[in-house]
């Protein structure tokens, strides 16, 4: 078994308020249209997703991958517990991530959240261990960095 272990931050600035931003994060409705349903929508059919995100709530999702990734029919699941949050600047996530039936990464994910002139910037960070089967730290990176660039197309701006 392989075991590699990676850690990022990123750091994004968005023009809205940071409630705004913050909510995109809080809300399910929101989250899973930027999230679940937005930049990735094209490679996936998502099966489930919920968003509890009060500390020791769940966000679950489930998805298939299709024919346009590499791995079609792949089922991927994510679980992630909220474990720290202050309102407008912290969420603080736990999450592990399972492809055919084993997990294949962990990670711990902090969302620091703060005003930026007229809008607000967003610090990511991420520590993971990634194991056998995962798509590793790059994939990982580049991934959010999709979806971040996709929340700015979704909060226009």
């Amino acid at each position: 078994m392989s075991v590699k272990f990676d850690s990022f931050a990123m750091e994004e600035a968005f023009a809205c308020s940071v409630h705004k931003l913050f909510s995109a994060f809080t809300d399910p409705m929101t989250k899973r249209a930027w999230y679940v349903d937005g930049a990735h929508a094209d490679t996936h059919e998502t099966l489930a997703y919920t968003l509890d995100p009060t500390v020791g709530g769940k966000e679950v999702f489930r998805l298939v991958l299709n024919s346009k990734t590499p791995a079609a029919g792949l089922e991927i699941q994510m679980v992630g517990e909220c474990v720290a949050r202050v309102d407008e600047a912290l969420l603080v996530y736990a999450s592990r991530m399972i492809a055919r039936g084993a997990i294949v990464s962990i990670t711990n994910e902090t969302f620091e959240f703060s005003a930026r002139g007229e809008g607000s910037r967003l610090r990511l960070t991420q520590q993971g261990v990634y194991l056998d089967g995962s798509d590793g730290p790059e994939l990982r990176r580049r991934g959010h960095e999709q979806l971040l660039a996709g929340l700015r197309q979704y909060l226009g701006g």
